[in-house]
Order: C-alpha cells, then sequence, then structure tokens
C-alpha cells in the first residue's frame, strides 16, 4: 500500500478517534462540534490523499469530497469557537447560521465551478471572482474563531476555563500558521503538502483534545458540593466511619487541630473525655436502633487536644450517618468555645468596670464637691476647718494641724496638735504629700512656693485615690489660702486686680488639670477602648483651654495673647498624646506673629484641638506623614489652616450631617467667631476657618 494512503488512513483513524474521546468524558454541546469538526479532518484526511493515486471518475468523486470537507471546516470551528465562547448563563448550541455561506461553495463544487481541465488535483482551482470569494470566506472565518477564542481566555470565569481556552487558542493558532506556511512558502508535490497538512492537523487536533479533556470546568455533583460545604464550613467537622476511625477532616479542622489526618477520633481528643464520648457513641447507636432517621444526640462540651499539646475548648455534636438501613459512620462537628469563653470573661470584667466607673464617678462628685467648699472659704480658719470636715467625712482623719510660714519660720494656727520638729517634716517633703507611720503631712504649694503644711494622724495606708484627694485639697487650700491673703490687696489696686485674675486663671487650670488627672485615672479603670477613647478627647479639649488660661495667668493680658506660642505648644501635646511608637509623624508650622483676644483665642484653641487630634488618630492608620498648622491674616479676618497628606477624609463626609462630636464642635465654635468652614480631601485632609477677632468685653 502507498505510504501516503497508510499516513492519510492512519490520520482520518486518529481524526475520530480524538473527537469521540472528549464524548467518553463528558456529552456537552462542545464535544458534539468538536467530533464534526474531526469528521470533516478525517474526511479530508483520506480523500485529499485518494484524489492524488486515482484518475478518471474516482478522482472527481474524492476531489469532490475533499472540496466538500474543506468548505465545511472553517464553518465548523467557527461553529465550535461559538459554543467554546458562550455566556455561562445560556450555553452555546451548534447552530446552521455560520454553515449557510458555505451551502455557496459547495453548490459552486458541484454545479457551477468545478474544475479547470487538467487542474483536477488543484484544491483551490474556482474560476474568476470565486476563488478570491472563497478565501475570503476561509479567512474571515477563521479568523472570527480564533479571536472569538482569545477573548474567551481573557474573560472565562474560572481558571480552569481559561487554561483550557488558552491551549486551545494556541494550538488552533499554531494549525492555521502552519497550514499557511506549507501552502504559500514551501515549494512541494501535492502528496507531500498534504501530508505535512495532515500532521499539523493532528498536532492540532491533539491539543484542542488536551485542552478539553484536562481543563474542562468541573460541573457540579452532590458528592462535590457537600465536600465544598464541608471544607467552606466555619465549625470543626470531622466524620468517622462504622469503627470510629477517622476519614476526614475539614479545613478548619486540620487548621485548629494542626493536623491532616488522624487514625481514630481518641488522637484528636482530649483523654479525660474519651470515656464520655464512648458512652455516648454506645448511646446513639441504642435509641438509633429504635429510630428510623438519623440520630442527633444533645452537645457536649469536651475538650480537643491539638497538635502542640494545646486544649482547644469544644460544643460537639454527634450524628449518625445512615444509607439506607445500613450505620455507615459519624458525623462530629465541633464549635470552637474560645471566642465565647473570651466573651464570657469580657462580660464580666466589662460589669466589674462599671461598678468600678460608678464608684469612681461617685469619688468625683465628692472630690469636686470638696474643691468647691474650700473655694468658697473666706478666711483661713473657715478653710481648714472646711478640710478638716472633709477629710474626717471622706478619709476618717479626725485630728490635724496647719502649720503655715511666717516671716520664715513655721508656726502653728489654730487649736490643732501640736508636732516637736515642724522644720523636719517640711524638710522631708519632696512630693505633695508625706506617708509616716504615724502621721500624713500635706504640703501647702502656690506657684512652686511652699506656704506651709496641714498634718493628720495617721491610722491607716492611704492608697491612690486617697493620695491623690489629700494632694487636690493641700493645693486647692493653698490656692484658697493665697487669696484670702492677697484678696484685699487685689481690690485696693489695680496691679492686685491683675494679680488676683491670674490666680483666677491659675485655680482654673489647676481644676482643668484636676479633670484631665482624673479622667486619666479613670480611663485606667475601664478596659473598653470606646470608653478611653472619649476620655482621652476629652482631656484634649480639657488640655487645650488649660493651656489658654496658663497662657493667661502667664501674661495677665486678656486682650493680647501670643497665638503662636499657644498653638505650637498645644499641637506638640497633641502629638506626643496620639502618635503611636511605630509612627513617623513630622509636625510643621507656619504661623505669623499674631496677637489675640481671649474671647477669639478660647475657642480657637479648641477648633485646632480638635482638627489636629483628628489628623493624628484617623490620618495614618498604616505608617507615618505629615501635618500643618497654618494661621495668617486674610484680608481684615485671619485664616486657620490644619492639613494632613494622610488617608483622606471618608466618602460620606458631610458637613451638614454630621455625627462626630468634635466635627459639630469645630462647626459651633468657626459660627461662634463668626467664620467660615471649608475642606477638602485630595491627597489628605485640609480644613480652612476664616474668622474674625470678636470684640473683646473689659472685665474691669
Amino acid at each position: 500500500m502507498d505510504i501516503y494512503i497508510t499516513l492519510s488512513v492512519l490520520a482520518s483513524v486518529f481524526y475520530l478517534g480524538a473527537g469521540m474521546y472528549p464524548l467518553k468524558l463528558r456529552r456537552c454541546n462542545l464535544e458534539w462540534s468538536f467530533l464534526l469538526i474531526a469528521i470533516a479532518l478525517a474526511l479530508w484526511a483520506l480523500t485529499s490523499t485518494l484524489l492524488h493515486t486515482t484518475s478518471g471518475v474516482y478522482s472527481l468523486i474524492f476531489y469532490m469530497l475533499s472540496g466538500l470537507s474543506i468548505i465545511l471546516l472553517p464553518a465548523l470551528f467557527l461553529n465550535f469557537a461559538l459554543v467554546l465562547s458562550a455566556d455561562d448563563e445560556r450555553p452555546g448550541k451548534f447552530t446552521v447560521i455560520p454553515i449557510i455561506p458555505s451551502f455557496l461553495f459547495i453548490y459552486l463544487l458541484l454545479v457551477a465551478s468545478l474544475v479547470k481541465p487538467g487542474d483536477i488535483h488543484d484544491l483551490l482551482s474556482w474560476t474568476g471572482d470565486f476563488r478570491g470569494l472563497f478565501e475570503a470566506y476561509m479567512v474571515g472565518y477563521l479568523a472570527v474563531a480564533v479571536s472569538l477564542i482569545w477573548n474567551h481566555a481573557r474573560v472565562a470565569p474560572s481558571h480552569r476555563e481559561r487554561n483550557m481556552t488558552t491551549l486551545i487558542f494556541i494550538t488552533s493558532s499554531f494549525s492555521l500558521i502552519a497550514a499557511l506556511i506549507v501552502t504559500t512558502l514551501i515549494p512541494s508535490s501535492p502528496q507531500n503538502m498534504n501530508t505535512l497538512g495532515q500532521i499539523v492537523g493532528m498536532i492540532g487536533a491533539a491539543g484542542i483534545v488536551h485542552g478539553m479533556a484536562n481543563y474542562h470546568p468541573p460541573s457540579m455533583s452532590p458528592s462535590l458540593a457537600g465536600e465544598s460545604i464541608i471544607d467552606k464550613v466555619t465549625d470543626l467537622v470531622v466524620l468517622l466511619d462504622a469503627e470510629g476511625g477517622v476519614t476526614k477532616l475539614n479545613q478548619r479542622a486540620e487548621s485548629e487541630l494542626g493536623v491532616d489526618s488522624a487514625g481514630d477520633w481518641r488522637d484528636i481528643v482530649a483523654p479525660e473525655h474519651h470515656g464520655k464520648l464512648e458512652r455516648e457513641f454506645e448511646d446513639i447507636r441504642e435509641r438509633a436502633s429504635s429510630s428510623r432517621g438519623d440520630y442527633h444526640h444533645r452537645p457536649l462540651s469536651i475538650e480537643y487536644l491539638r497538635s502542640d499539646g494545646e486544649r482547644l475548648p469544644v460544643k460537639l455534636f454527634i450524628s449518625l450517618i445512615r444509607e439506607g438501613a445500613d450505620v455507615v459512620g459519624y458525623s462530629m462537628v465541633a464549635q470552637d468555645l474560645r471566642h465565647t469563653l473570651r466573651l464570657r470573661d469580657r462580660i464580666e470584667e466589662t460589669e466589674k468596670s462599671e461598678k468600678l466607673t460608678r464608684m469612681r464617678l461617685h469619688e468625683f462628685r465628692t472630690l469636686n464637691e470638696a474643691i468647691i467648699r474650700i473655694n468658697h472659704s473666706n478666711s483661713p480658719d473657715e478653710l481648714f476647718r472646711n478640710v478638716m470636715v472633709l477629710l474626717n467625712e471622706h478619709l476618717g482623719l479626725s485630728e490635724g494641724a496647719v502649720y503655715l510660714m511666717r516671716d520664715g519660720v513655721l508656726k502653728p494656727m489654730g487649736d490643732g496638735f501640736i508636732i516637736d520638729n515642724p522644720e523636719e517634716i517640711l524638710g522631708e517633703m519632696d512630693d505633695a504629700v508625706l506617708v509616716r507611720d504615724d502621721l500624713i503631712a500635706v504640703a501647702l504649694r502656690h506657684d512652686d512656693k511652699t506656704l506651709g503644711f496641714m498634718v493628720f494622724r495617721n491610722g491607716h495606708e492611704p492608697d491612690e485615690y486617697e493620695l491623690r484627694l489629700l494632694e487636690t485639697m493641700g493645693g486647692e487650700a493653698a490656692s484658697t489660702l493665697k487669696r484670702i491673703f492677697y484678696e484685699k490687696r487685689l481690690v485696693e489696686s489695680l496691679e492686685e486686680k491683675e494679680l488676683l485674675l491670674r490666680e483666677i486663671h491659675h485655680r482654673v487650670k489647676n481644676n482643668l488639670q484636676v479633670i484631665s488627672s482624673l479622667l486619666n485615672l479613670q480611663s485606667s479603670y475601664i478596659d473598653d477602648p470606646g470608653i478611653t477613647g472619649v476620655l482621652r478627647d476629652s482631656q484634649g479639649r480639657i488640655m487645650s483651654m488649660s493651656m489658654i488660661h496658663e497662657k493667661l495667668y502667664r501674661s495677665g493680658n486678656l486682650a493680647d495673647v501670643d497665638v503662636r506660642g499657644y498653638i505650637e505648644g498645644l499641637a506638640r501635646s497633641i502629638m506626643f498624646s496620639y502618635m503611636r511608637p511605630d509612627q513617623r509623624v513630622d509636625l510643621r508650622f507656619e504661623i505669623e506673629d499674631i496677637k489675640l483676644n481671649v474671647d477669639t483665642i478660647m475657642p480657637l484653641g479648641l477648633i485646632v484641638n480638635e482638627l489636629v487630634t483628628n489628623a493624628f488618630k484617623y490620618a495614618f492608620p498604616d505608617g507615618g506623614g505629615e501635618v500643618r498648622v497654618s494661621l495668617g491674616r486674610d484680608g481684615d479676618g485671619f485664616l486657620l489652616t490644619v492639613a494632613d497628606d494622610g488617608v483622606g477624609l471618608p466618602d460620606d463626609f458631610n458637613l451638614d450631617s454630621l455625627k462626630s462630636l468634635g466635627m459639630l464642635l469645630v462647626r459651633n465654635l468657626t459660627e461662634q467667631l463668626n467664620g467660615e468652614l471649608e475642606y477638602t480631601s485630595n491627597g489628605g485632609a485640609e480644613f480652612r476657618v476664616r474668622f474674625s477677632e470678636i470684640q473683646y468685653k473689659k472685665r474691669f
């Protein structure tokens, strides 16, 4: 037998086998459309070779059959591409529409444009314009088909389908390019060209079959769905056979237990729970013997044993798995109780914290009442009577004495008990409170000057709250005592009036610092981040007002306060409070030499506090950056700008629908300054406040 005939027969058999092989795996529209291509290729491989080995009427018949297969091949390949690239929601089906133009060429082949005389072996022997039309049909159809395959290789919904389509695109493109080269560029005999074409075609068909067989997207099945559901559930699922051997662990169980397989359920259960589970398995079997359905037992609280030796508390549910009347195994579904136990502990801690908060609030009210009573004292005798009443009521200190510095000498005041060496006690008082075995001494210090001390009989060791209460009362008593000493002179002269005003600001500053300290103390007893954040924000606002009073106390001029030093000190204090150790935030100032009165700088300072605090809290969640604060003249008024290069404002940020207390304060304080508030969020956040100085109202 001629070698070319043998090769064509083998190629035909190969094409038919390649077309039927995918149908053994699945029978979908894609596999059927490829079978039609394989049949056309098999017909072409056989008839094109027989065409060159026969003559007469047989040669004409083989020519017609070969031409028929070549005419249909582009249409069948385009149909295959349409089925492959169809939408998943509307699977592609074989359609005759792409084949309709091929009917014209079949008609021309059979009737109108047979062959040129003497060119019976020329497969493209169309006459006149029909040859160009046929070539346009061939190239156009194949180009559209390859384009559809390439596009689907990029947009296919699944990874496997993209791999399959990419492989089909590569092999089909290779076959088309190789066929073009063999046909146009390689001079050879018709039989050699046919042989090379068959080899190229078999390579392309093999690649398409490989892609369809190995990368076709898997279809849904109950077993696949069941395995997927088991692996995706958040509980720990362990499946056992009828003898208790472990057959499967889902991904959560493997991850939490640190194992990927186990021989027996006892390998993953803590030893002390083995007996309990054995009784449960026995109870399940007994109850299931009298029940038609699968028996689900009550939950058990046990501990799983991890591979590293740690224990995992779980709530376990055991179910019987049946197939008909036969018991085939068990399912053990366990809920991780670690989060539940942590939540229970947090609830207990929260209840404890709430109880402690109520107690501290009571202490705060007590301290506030004590400060009010001390500050309202009008004479030294009244002052220390009030102090003794308060300390006896709240600390149980019933006996005390007061020593004041008079002309450089400590002298007792009132009818308190006498101590042998008051100078020795004063010399030991490095802190505001000195605790001895038998005495508690509280310094009376004001403006870094010691006015004396109070001393009490000590019956117990004071705790932190009691020490703070004593320190606060000592500071307030010293401030009030100083006020009492200088009150008359302050009323008589302008200088004394200014001194009194500074004392008032100093007292306000001290009171605000006491409140800030109490909030700080309060936050140490609270574990809730939300509450501690609110307390911390409140401390920042109190600090802003306290620093204003500090400036007023230092300068004594309410109508001419240095803005630059105040804003820079306030912003740096906020940076030290809110910047995390792992952050690197640069603070830059552009503040002109401006003096403002107290009625203007008070709301301005609160605005700066809120905007700079928000920048450090929210602008840099994953790193550092820069915060810029600028203040300068803007026409007849002033322009304050607080900007950062952080993550910017939320998409839903709107000044007209604010819910944040801080931003509500900014908006209301801007209105108090008769100003305008603007903001931008492009590569960070920037707030601009245009305002005018409020006319200062003199107090005297």
